[in-house]
């Protein structure tokens, strides 16, 4: 067994988290995700090769020739690309993958990677800069020689590395990502089938509101099967959704009733609830 700075005959300082002489390999390198890495690593690694799910497939020769293999593929696109790869991927390397989940693709690069298995996911789209400041979740897969590497690799590139549980990570992103996707697309389900028209009201409707419409613009950037992929593969997605429903549900059942009391009590646990995590909030 190799010592923890010897990865598989590329060795370097374990403080440094240097990239320099080490091959890295990018599948679905022609996504905007992957060509955003592919644009980051270039620069700091010795050999970027680069691969496509579609019309250019990673060959047994290109996966053995990598010491780390990123997966910039679809969340459901993980299991077929690792029964592919899997085989031939170096026994002292890693895999990793920048899903926005991470139960089901670790259990994918599990079952099939020889080597180590770490999951990522970078908690911003291909329109950043730079890391500098960017969250990164990382999900210890198997060993912690490549994950170790990782986290000193990222920091020295200005990002934030949080290391958290699969389970952990697919629950915060059910409420952070999920939730929030869908309350943005039944906020226009809304608009529209109300009838509001961004020409004639949007510059009337004001800032806070246009706030809200900002948003929704942003993510419609992306394409729909992506949040829909997104929801319907996180085990947290559908209580996600539940739960959001069921807080419109009561003031629904408040406005139906005429209750305002039930109304004000709804709004001001909610009010409690930030208050109480201000600091937080402010960090």
């Amino acid at each position: 067994m190799n010592s923890e700075d010897d990865f598989g005959g590329f060795s370097w300082p374990a403080h440094s988290g240097s990239a320099a002489g080490l091959t890295v390999g990018i599948i679905g390198a022609q996504g905007r995700m992957g060509a955003w890495l592919r644009h980051l690593l270039e620069p700091e690694v010795g050999r970027l090769l680069t691969a496509d799910v579609r019309s250019e497939p990673a060959t047994p020769q290109w996966v053995a020739s990598c010491q780390m293999i990123i997966l910039a593929v679809p969340v459901d696109a993980v299991e077929g690309v690792m029964e592919q790869i899997g085989p031939h991927t170096d026994p002292e390397g890693v895999v990793v993958d920048i899903s926005s989940l991470k139960q089901m693709p670790l259990a994918s690069m599990l079952a099939h990677a020889r080597g180590e298995v770490v999951g990522a996911h970078p908690l911003f789209g291909p329109g950043a800069d730079s890391l500098k400041d960017q969250v990164v979740f990382l999900s210890e897969g198997r060993g912690r020689r490549w994950l170790t590497w990782l986290k000193r690799f990222l920091r020295n590139q200005g990002a934030r590395p949080v290391v958290m549980a699969p389970e952990r990570h697919d629950q915060l992103m059910a409420q952070v990502q999920t939730m929030r996707h869908l309350l943005l697309y039944a906020f226009g389900w809304s608009l529209m089938k109300m009838g509001y028209s961004l020409e004639e009201d949007g510059d009337i409707s004001g800032p806070w509101f246009r706030e809200l419409l900002s948003l929704l613009a942003r993510q419609s950037v992306q394409p729909a099967e992506l949040y829909a992929d997104l929801a319907l593969n996180n085990p947290g997605g559908l209580d996600a959704a539940r739960t959001l429903l069921q807080g419109l549900g009561c003031m629904v059942s408040a406005l139906e009733g005429k209750d305002r009391g039930a109304l004000v009590e709804t709004m001001e646990q909610v009010g409690a609830f930030i208050k109480n995590s201000r600091p937080a909030l402010c960090a």
